[in-house]
């Protein structure tokens, strides 16, 4: 699955004139967290977060003669000074691995989407990916259980063996996939659209599969 097929296009972009508090009052008027920032070309040249405006004001701790001073200041203030201009980013043929990698590398909450050129044509959040996965691996689908079994027998047909057996009876499996364990043996999960939950566990046990409960 590609970030393509989740990403916000054409996402709103400001400028590094922008003053701080015209982007505070975009990210809360459009409930965003994230606003790249591009040059008169379209190109990306940072990212800023409401964590570097919520950095920029004031602390309440301060006396109010030195928060006025500084909110004085902000409302001067460009984004240019307060934005990540080294920031992460992907191409619009990133997959959600690639996307998943560069979040846990960097520890961002969002990536801007660029061409080759580095022209920004999407935005792709962690609640983008969150529900890309969601979708992937079928949580959202009513009707359908998840179900795993222990790979006792460490075998390479063991997830052709469970799609026949399910196969062989009437029952609709959507989600098939085998993680190997470092110890121990490999876990295989499958997502089944059954309301005879309990015939599908028998099934699994009568073939030799050991169910795995939390």
């Amino acid at each position: 699955m590609f970030i393509a097929d989740y990403m916000t296009a054409d996402p709103l972009t400001i400028t590094a004139d922008t003053l701080v508090v015209q982007a505070r009052r975009l990210l809360d008027d459009n409930h965003f967290r994230h606003l790249p920032v591009v040059d008169k070309s379209k190109k990306l040249i940072g990212v800023v977060t409401d964590r570097d405006i919520r950095s920029a004001y004031p602390s309440t701790a301060l006396d109010d003669e030195t928060r006025e001073r500084i909110f004085a200041t902000v409302e001067k203030t460009t984004v240019s000074e307060i934005m990540s201009s080294n920031c992460s980013c992907v191409g619009i043929e990133a997959s959600l691995d690639d996307a998943l990698m560069v979040f846990d590398r960097d520890k961002v909450g969002a990536l801007p989407v660029v061409t080759e050129d580095d022209m920004v044509i999407g935005i792709f959040s962690m609640r983008d990916l969150t529900a890309a996965y969601k979708k992937l691996f079928g949580s959202a689908e009513a009707g359908s259980s998840l179900i795993a079994v222990l790979d006792e027998t460490k075998s390479r047909n063991s997830l052709s063996r469970i799609a026949t057996l399910l196969e062989e009876n009437d029952i609709h499996c959507t989600r098939l996939i085998k993680i190997g364990q470092e110890s121990g043996f490999d876990r295989i999960y499958m997502r089944v659209d059954s309301f005879k939950i309990s015939n599908v566990h028998k099934h699994l046990q009568d073939s030799g599969f050991t169910l795995l409960k939390p």
